[in-house]
C-alpha cells in the first residue's frame, strides 16, 4: 500500500523524500508527509474507504479553493488506489484552549458554510432514519433495543421543524483538524465534508470540549456570528443521536474501542436527556429546550 502511494506522489512531484508517515491508527487512511526536490513540503493521502475518498476529492475542487491559504490545495487525486496529493500547510495540530482561536475558528467555520447552500431538507427525518438502518446493517449486534428505539424516535421527533437549509459542511470540526501558526488557525482533512445542516458541524465541540468550557463555546459562536435557536439545538440533538451510532460501528470496525466506548457514554446521556438540560443552561441568547 505504501510503495503504491509513494509512486503516485513521485509521479506527480517528481523527486521526493517522504519525511514522515502521519496516519491514523485504527486502519485509516495512509498519510505521508514529502518534500519535493526545491524544498516544498506536500502530504500524500490514500483512504482504503472509495467513497471516503471521493467525497474529500470532491470537497477539495469544490469548497476548499474558496478557504484561500487557510487550507490544502489539491494538487493531484487517482481513484485507482484510491489517492490524492495536497500541498502542505503551517502550523501544528491545535491542543490547547486559547478563546481567541476558537473564536477564529468560528469565523473560518463560517466562510466555509457560506461557500454553498442547498435548498430546504424537507426529507432529512426520512434520510436520517435511513441512515440508522444502514450503519445498523452492519453493527452486528452493537446496540441494544433501548438505544436503538431512542435514536430513531428522537430523530422522528424532529418532523414538525420547518426543513432548514444545508450547507457545505467539513462535518468533522474539532481541534485535531486545526493547524495554527503564529495565531492563524488552517482547516485540513475533509474526507466527511458534505452537504449538512450548519449546526451538525458543532457536535464535536458542543458534546466534548464545549460542555466545560462555556468560554471557548462563546468565543466560537461570537466568531461564527450566529447563536443556534431551539430550531437549531432539537436538530443537533436529534442528529448527534445518529451521529453516535456511525461512530460506535465505525470505531468497532476499525478496532478503535477506547474512542467507541466514549461515544457510547455520550449516546446514553443523551438518553438521560443530560445535554438538553445543558443547552438549556449554557447556550446563551438561544430560546430554551423544552
Amino acid at each position: 500500500m505504501r510503495a503504491r502511494l509513494e509512486s503516485f506522489a513521485r509521479q506527480v512531484l517528481g523527486p521526493c523524500k517522504v519525511e514522515a508517515d502521519c496516519g491514523w491508527d485504527h486502519g485509516g487512511a495512509l498519510v505521508l508527509r514529502l518534500r519535493d526536490r526545491e524544498g516544498t513540503a506536500w502530504y500524500a493521502k490514500q483512504n482504503p474507504h472509495h467513497e471516503v475518498h471521493a467525497r474529500e476529492v470532491s470537497a477539495y475542487r469544490r469548497w476548499v479553493p474558496h478557504l484561500g491559504d487557510r487550507a490544502p490545495k489539491l494538487r493531484a487525486a487517482t481513484d485507482d488506489l484510491p489517492a490524492l496529493v495536497i500541498s502542505a500547510v503551517p502550523g501544528v495540530a491545535f491542543t490547547g484552549d486559547d478563546v481567541e482561536v476558537h473564536g477564529q475558528a468560528g469565523r473560518l467555520l463560517r466562510r466555509f458554510h457560506e461557500i454553498e447552500t442547498f435548498p430546504p431538507w424537507t426529507d432529512l427525518v426520512a434520510h436520517k432514519l435511513a441512515e440508522v438502518d444502514a450503519w445498523v446493517a452492519r453493527a452486528n449486534g452493537l446496540f441494544d433495543r433501548p438505544e436503538l428505539d431512542f435514536v430513531r424516535s428522537t430523530l422522528r421527533s424532529l418532523e414538525g421543524i420547518p426543513a432548514p437549509p444545508r450547507v457545505s459542511c467539513h462535518f468533522d470540526y474539532s481541534p485535531r483538524n486545526w493547524l495554527v501558526d503564529e495565531g492563524r488557525v488552517y482547516l485540513i482533512d475533509f474526507e466527511w465534508a458534505q452537504p449538512e445542516v450548519w449546526v451538525n458541524d458543532l457536535g464535536r465541540l458542543f458534546f466534548g470540549l464545549w460542555r466545560t468550557r462555556p468560554d471557548l463555546r462563546e468565543a466560537f459562536l461570537d466568531g461564527y456570528g450566529r447563536q443556534p435557536d431551539e430550531a437549531d439545538l432539537a436538530l443537533l440533538l436529534g442528529s448527534y443521536a445518529l451521529t453516535t451510532v456511525w461512530h460506535i460501528v465505525w470505531t468497532h470496525e476499525h478496532g478503535n474501542h477506547e474512542f467507541g466506548d466514549a461515544v457510547r457514554q455520550i449516546l446514553h446521556g443523551l438518553m438521560r436527556g443530560e445535554y438538553g438540560k445543558y443547552a438549556q443552561q449554557d447556550t446563551r441568547h438561544a430560546k430554551l429546550l423544552r
